[in-house]
């Protein structure tokens, strides 16, 4: 089925992806109809944007799993928003085929195309990592990891093998990144809070593994406070293998590059992310690690240096060049930060090519960064000034209740980390909340 999504009179702007820059481009354009009429239109698999800077605190319990992620119909009220997934872009003729959650293909006509697809979880064929391991991109797999954590325990305190209940109490993460270590504190913390209501149990047994191939911690925090990001792991307890990888996981046997073999009951991976795949099945120029290539106006550049003045992209999907930076070529890192910043100038654009007017030229100079390890614990890099420990973390808090999209998921997070403190936080699984049809399904005769 072909539909048109132009009309005579407004140029149609079609956006692929609802994350970041998917959202912040829809509510930068939105903004603009008033002066520039545009027919928008979104395409998201979801139906919702998350979050992700606080899915760490999703899986410590901290904050609600809903309270992360924006409904993009709820949140775009002059934006055709349609749930299902982009199959195919053709950038000569102006169309991208997108079949939706009902099954139904269409053909949609733009005149302008957004790509902010973002970014996924970066793997690699590890023998068992596809039946052992999980990410930690998603808010459901946040969800998993914590539920399957406390599963674990459970587990533990109620058998009487000994070697079941080792590998039960034992955890390995992959990728030593921030969002990684993030991760991994949160839950490590969980762990030893859980642990504490059986009373057969010892912090002690647990064993928490974090395996990362470079030799350092938290890069993107900066060597100093790296330096004290691994510190702080290894006053917790942490078992860092550096210069490591993991060869293999078949039935939770983790084998690493040094050697050491490690049943593990929780295997998670965080190490790196890479362009979605989705653009495999686009004509959409991409450099050579599978980013769109653009200029810093956010246009897609062809391999001869020509312009797409129909195309556009930015954030994790994008290739965009940081022009700050004193040793060139330099790209942006794939972060929030960049993400939202790049979306909000990259809707004015469109808008000005719209109108015929210059573009602007993206050229942001990072604030920083800030990291939770957990409760009270954290590391800041802000314009060059560190902080750590508990002024840490309450700047991570403070920015991540700012950058929150909508005033009600702002209110939402913030009244959770008020009365958190207040009362006993839940130590209840909720695999079972991946597959709720299970105790259905065995209590109905065949």
């Amino acid at each position: 089925m072909t539909v048109s999504a132009t009309s005579d009179s407004k140029p149609a702007v079609l956006i692929v992806g609802g994350g970041y820059v998917g959202l912040y481009t829809a509510w930068g354009l939105e903004k603009a109809l008033a002066s520039t009429p545009m027919d928008i239109t979104l395409v998201e698999p979801t139906g919702y944007m998350t979050y992700q800077p606080l899915l760490p605190e999703v899986a410590g319990g901290h904050v609600a799993p809903s309270n992360v992620t924006v409904p993009l119909q709820q949140a775009l009220k002059n934006t055709n928003v349609i749930q299902g997934s982009v199959t195919s872009i053709n950038s000569a003729s102006r169309e991208a085929t997108v079949e939706t959650v009902a099954g139904e293909r269409h053909v949609l006509h733009y005149d302008h195309v957004v790509i902010g697809l973002g970014a996924v979880t970066r793997t690699f064929p590890t023998p068992g990592l596809r039946e052992e391991g999980v990410g930690f991109k998603t808010v459901e797999e946040a969800v998993f990891a914590r539920s399957h954590v406390l599963e674990q325990i459970a587990l533990a305190a109620e058998t009487s093998d000994p070697a079941v209940r080792a590998k039960a109490l034992t955890f390995v993460f992959v990728g030593g990144g921030y969002t990684g270590v993030e991760a991994l504190a949160e839950l490590s913390d969980l762990s030893k809070r859980a642990v504490e209501t059986y009373p057969n149990l010892s912090q002690d047994e647990l064993r928490w593994v974090l395996v990362e191939m470079l030799d350092r911690v938290a890069p993107e925090v900066g060597p100093q406070l790296a330096r004290w990001t691994l510190g702080e792991l290894r006053r917790r307890g942490i078992d860092i293998r550096f210069k490591t990888t993991m060869k293999s996981c078949v039935d939770g046997n983790v084998v690493l590059s040094d050697g050491s073999e490690i049943p593990a009951g929780t295997i998670v991976w965080t190490a790196g992310v890479k362009p979605n795949p989705v653009l495999d099945d686009t004509d959409i120029p991409r450099g050579p690690k599978g980013h769109v290539v653009v200029n810093n106006s956010f246009r897609v550049q062809r391999e001869d240096g020509s312009l797409d003045e129909s195309a556009w992209a930015a954030g994790d999907n994008a290739q965009v060049r940081d022009l700050t930076a004193d040793s060139q070529p330099a790209y942006y890192p794939p972060n929030a930060q960049n993400a939202l910043r790049q979306a909000k100038m990259m809707a004015r654009n469109i808008v000005a090519a719209i109108d015929g007017k210059p573009l602007e030229v993206y050229r942001h100079k990072s604030l920083g960064t800030v990291a939770s390890y957990g409760v009270g614990r954290g590391a800041a890099n802000i314009r060059g000034i560190k902080v750590t420990g508990f002024p840490a973390w309450l700047m991570h808090r403070g920015y991540h209740a700012l950058a929150m999209p909508t005033v009600s998921r702002k209110w939402l997070i913030v009244a959770g980390w008020v009365t958190n403190p207040l009362s006993r936080p839940s130590l209840s699984p909720l695999t079972s909340m991946t597959r709720p049809r299970d105790a259905f399904v065995r209590s109905t005769p065949e």
